[in-house]
């Protein structure tokens, strides 16, 4: 929940500029307000599920949501004040600072293996062949989305990428969109 912690409230503070000044209301810019209630207005329930099934149009509308924050960064990217652009000659240095920390979270991004009962079981019909191509179809969908989203930030922002790259847009770029 940490993501739509560092997101929505951005997300809700560009919409609503005023927000912060609008009394009650502002405890929705508020960052753990948000974790809070995503995690039990969103999370809690849909974990109560026993068969995974139930959760597919959520995931597809996450798949949605991915795919509109990758595409939005693709297109609004290379539009950046050059003062939020990174130092141009470190856009293809891989070995770095921090490199080590972003293969941890890499990693931890395909690690699914918890789940895979849950995935099988939750099959019409469930046979191995079924279920590689299921596996295959959606991490490569993930490997795809994430490096696309990895690479194309990176190209823009090089050493001044942050962890959640919707945080290195400025807050005007934020309003056009």
């Amino acid at each position: 929940m940490g993501r739509s912690g560092d997101t929505i409230p951005h997300v809700i503070r560009s919409i609503f500029p005023q927000l912060e000044n609008a009394g009650i209301l502002s405890v929705f810019a508020n960052r753990q307000f948000i974790i809070a209630l995503c995690t039990c207005g969103v999370s809690y329930p849909l974990s109560l599920y026993r068969n995974i099934y139930k959760l597919s149009r959520a995931s597809g509308l996450a798949l949605i949501g991915m795919l509109i924050i990758v595409i939005s960064i693709l297109i609004e990217g290379p539009h950046v004040t050059p003062d939020l652009k990174g130092d141009p000659q470190k856009r293809f240095t891989i070995m770095q600072p921090g490199v080590v920390q972003a293969i941890g979270v890499i990693s931890f991004a395909f690690v699914c293996h918890h789940n895979s009962l849950l995935i099988y079981g939750s099959m019409q019909t469930p046979t191995l062949d079924r279920f590689a191509k299921v596996t295959h179809i959606s991490t490569f969908i993930s490997l795809v989305a994430c490096c696309t989203l990895a690479i194309s930030a990176f190209v823009v922002f090089t050493d001044k990428t942050m962890g959640n790259i919707l945080n290195n847009f400025s807050k005007v770029m934020t309003l056009r969109a």
